[in-house]
């Protein structure tokens, strides 16, 4: 079996690699502009650092006539807390902060390059996932995650950084 094959087991429904690059061409911003990013969980209340960075993202993206963006890094569902997003839209307008491009609630988005909460956006990891694999770039892990548990367990034990590779098979 080649790499290929392997890809096309492993993720047989993904799109390939070029469907995202077209979808998601280069921005047409010039020179020097910034894309910016404010990500948080919508696990509770906004703090100020979460303020901070909001702060600092504006005002880099207006400067250099870039884009200031709100996605949502809602892939810790079991802290997730109701109308979460919505706190967090709430937080940021009352600090004057509205993105470019990001969630407007629980639900919608605008913006040409979402979908703007993490989770939704596993199709478009799979493909990059999918072409590493293809190049033999990346492979799957087989792993339990019983036994990563172990692995990370007996590294932090012994002071050591954890370092547990990150699996492409576990998407």
């Amino acid at each position: 079996m080649d790499h290929k094959e392997l890809a096309n087991l492993i993720f047989p429904e993904i799109k390939d690699r070029s469907y995202y690059e077209e979808k998601y061409p280069a921005r047409n911003l010039k020179e020097g502009a910034m894309v910016v990013r404010f990500a948080p969980s919508p696990t509770g209340f906004v703090h100020i650092g979460g303020i901070y960075t909001s702060v600092l993202c504006s005002k880099l993206a207006k400067q250099t006539d870039g884009v200031f963006m709100l996605r949502i890094e809602d892939t810790d569902q079991k802290r997730e807390v109701e109308n979460g997003v919505v706190g967090i839209i709430d937080a940021l307008k009352k600090f004057n902060l509205e993105p470019d491009e990001g969630m407007l609630n629980e639900d919608d988005s605008h913006g040409a390059y979402g979908p703007y909460k993490q989770s939704q956006r596993k199709e478009i990891y799979q493909s990059f996932a999918k072409n590493l694999i293809e190049q033999n770039k990346a492979y799957p892990c087989f792993c339990k995650s019983e036994d990563l548990d172990t692995m990370r367990k007996k590294q932090e034990d012994a002071k050591l950084r954890p370092r547990i590779l990150w699996s492409v098979g576990i998407l």
